[in-house]
């Protein structure tokens, strides 16, 4: 399992200091607006996934969502590399609805092959088996949202079905230990290390209010960047727990796959 960080491209941590990362996701939405950031951690990062940005930006807002996609696609074109993993769909179906998100799924696979589709359970069962044979050996999306798209105990029949295939699974915005300590997803991501940032805190205790500018500025910088190299530690433990389980779990599906060929 590899744990993707999130929001390093919208906050103050000094890159420097992080030194050589392991897997980071960056926004389109956000790293737009910030481009020697993005290419910084492109450069320093082992892998990086892209997310569209779309959810960040769609409730309230008038959107032109052709633009936009259209501007999404020049940037891959632009920032394309092999430590880029893949490039989320815009998968706003409760906006704009399926079929109108599959128009601009085909605007952005005019230029890579890396689109990651998002499967939501407005799409049906059929949808997500489909889509599986369609990306056979790729990456492929679902949601890790508490029972709102699949249920909990439910996780584990997407990742046999979706392996079966040969694909990778992201499950977005899973940090929930409780699911991570029982399902090996492929890929996760989490934005969870700025938390103790948010609410002023540095290595588990509250820190004390700074007198200036320049002492909250080095004070939370000082933040995001300890919140972050705890992150990494738990990326590893993660990644070093699931790498055997996960790969006998994959190994001892094709053996039954392959069984029931032969029957």
């Amino acid at each position: 399992m590899k744990i993707f960080l999130s929001s390093l491209e919208n906050n103050t941590a000094r890159l420097p200091e992080l030194g050589s990362m392991r897997y980071n996701l960056i926004s389109y939405y956000y790293g737009r607006q910030e481009e020697a950031r993005v290419r910084s951690i492109i450069q320093n990062s082992r892998y990086i996934l892209i997310d569209s940005g779309a959810h960040t930006f769609q409730k309230g807002c008038h959107v032109n969502w052709d633009a936009y996609t259209l501007e999404y696609s020049r940037w891959i074109v632009e920032h394309d590399c092999d430590k880029i993993l893949g490039y989320f769909e815009m998968d706003v179906d409760n906006v704009i609805g399926y079929p109108r998100v599959m128009e601009l799924r085909r605007m952005l696979e005019k230029v890579t092959d890396k689109i990651i589709p998002v499967w939501h359970r407005n799409r049906g069962i059929l949808d997500f088996q489909q889509m599986c044979q369609q990306y056979r050996g790729r990456i492929i999306a679902i949601t890790g949202f508490r029972n709102e798209d699949i249920r909990d105990d439910q996780y584990l029949y997407f990742l046999k079905y979706a392996w079966s295939y040969g694909c990778r699974v992201h499950c977005l915005g899973m940090t929930r230990k409780k699911i991570l300590d029982k399902v090996p997803f492929d890929y996760v991501d989490s934005s969870t290390w700025t938390q103790s940032v948010l609410y002023g805190r540095l290595d588990g205790r509250k820190l004390r209010n700074a007198e200036t500018v320049e002492e909250r500025r080095a004070m939370r910088q000082r933040q995001w960047e300890a919140s972050y190299r705890s992150a990494m530690k738990i990326q590893e433990y993660y990644e070093q727990r699931w790498i055997l389980p996960t790969r006998k779990m994959k190994q001892s599906l094709i053996r039954a796959e392959g069984n029931k060929s032969e029957q």
